[in-house]
Order: C-alpha cells, then structure tokens, then sequence
C-alpha cells in the first residue's frame, strides 16, 4: 500500500511539474506586440536548436512573416 501511495505521489509530482513552463503565444499575438516579437527572433536566432523545439519561436517567425516586415533575400543567380 505505501508502495502504491508512492508510485501515485511521483507521477502526481510529474504531471504538476510538466505542465510548469512559459506561456506559448499565438501568431496573432506576436503580430500585434512586435517589441516581444523582435526579442523572441533575437532569441531564437542565438540558439538555432531552440528554433525547432519552442513553439514561441515558431510562432514569431510566423508572425515576422505575416506582417509584411519581411524582407526576402536577394535572388541568386547560378
């Protein structure tokens, strides 16, 4: 039985401590903050690994894309 109250309390512990994190905004969001926008592009642009797993990465580069502050590169010529 204490076994059992143990195994209960660890995953209880687990769930409450996966679902501890930052807040993910939306596209919409970082569309209309572009101070948070900016900062969070900046962030994510000094740790490329952080791009393919924060959604807030993501969502700002969405949102950068969408604005129409987007400036595309130059075309290459091969």
């Amino acid at each position: 039985m204490k076994r059992l109250i143990a195994i209960g309390c660890v995953c209880l512990g687990s769930v409450l401590l996966a679902s501890c994190g930052k807040p993910v905004h939306s596209v919409d969001y970082y569309k209309q903050h572009e101070d948070e926008r900016k900062a969070m592009l900046q962030k994510c642009t000094a740790d490329p690994d952080l791009v393919t797993r924060d959604e807030n990465c993501r969502s700002a580069a969405d949102a950068q894309a969408l604005s129409g502050s987007y400036t595309p590169s130059k075309p290459q010529k091969w």
